[in-house]
C-alpha cells in the first residue's frame, strides 16, 4: 500500500485482487453445479444398467441350464438356443453400457474434484490476502500513531521537541516493522 497523499486514503490494491479471487470462485462454482447434476444422472443410469446386466445374466444362466437338459424336442431346443444367444447379446450390451457409464462417471468426478481443489485453493488465497490486508491496515494505523507521537505537537516549536524521544520512537517503529515483516515471512 502506498503512503498518504495530503490526507487522502491510500490506494487499496487488495480489493482488486480479492475481487479477482471471488470472480474465479463464482465461475468455478457455476461450473460445478451442472457437473454435480450430470453425475447424479449418470448414477441413476449406472444403477439401471447394472440391474439390467444382472437380470440378463440370470436369464442367460437359466436358459443355459434349460439348453443343457437332454429331454426336449427339437423345436424347444432351437427356441432355447435362440433365447440363450439373445441373453448373451443383451448381457454383453448391458456390460458395455455399464463400463462406458463408469468411465464417464470417472471423467466427470475427476473434473469435479479438480474444481473442488481449485475452489479450496482460491478460498485459502482469499483468506491469506484478507489477513495481509488487515495486517497492512493495522501496520499503517500503528505507524501513523507512532508518527503522531513522534511529531511536533500543535502549537509547539521545533526547538523544544525531545530529540531522544523521536529517536526512540523511530527505533520502536523500525522494530515493529521488522517484527511484522518477520511474521509475514514465517507465516508463508
Amino acid at each position: 500500500m502506498k503512503g498518504n497523499n495530503g490526507g487522502s486514503a491510500p490506494k487499496d490494491n487488495y480489493a482488486q485482487f480479492i475481487e479477482q479471487l471471488d470472480a474465479a470462485s463464482r465461475n468455478l462454482t457455476a461450473r460445478r453445479e451442472p457437473l454435480t447434476r450430470t453425475l447424479e444422472i449418470l448414477d441413476v443410469l449406472l444403477r439401471q444398467n447394472a440391474l439390467g446386466l444382472k437380470l440378463w445374466e440370470e436369464r442367460r444362466t437359466k436358459v443355459g441350464r434349460l439348453v443343457d437338459e437332454e429331454d426336449k424336442s427339437a423345436d424347444k431346443s432351437l427356441a432355447l438356443s435362440e433365447l440363450h444367444e439373445v441373453s448373451l447379446r443383451m448381457e454383453s450390451m448391458f456390460l458395455n453400457r455399464t463400463q462406458r457409464i463408469r468411465e464417464q462417471q470417472a471423467s466427470f468426478q475427476g473434473r469435479l474434484d479438480e474444481i473442488g481443489k481449485s475452489l479450496l485453493e482460491l478460498e485459502r488465497s482469499r483468506l491469506k490476502l484478507t489477513s495481509s490486508r488487515t495486517l497492512s491496515c493495522e501496520r499503517e494505523s500503528l505507524n501513523k500513531a507512532v508518527a503522531d507521537l513522534a511529531g511536533v505537537p500543535q502549537g509547539a516549536t521545533t526547538g523544544s521537541a525531545d530529540l531522544g524521544l523521536r529517536t526512540d520512537l523511530n527505533e520502536a517503529r523500525r522494530a515493529i516493522i521488522l517484527a511484522e515483516a518477520l511474521m509475514e515471512v514465517k507465516g508463508r
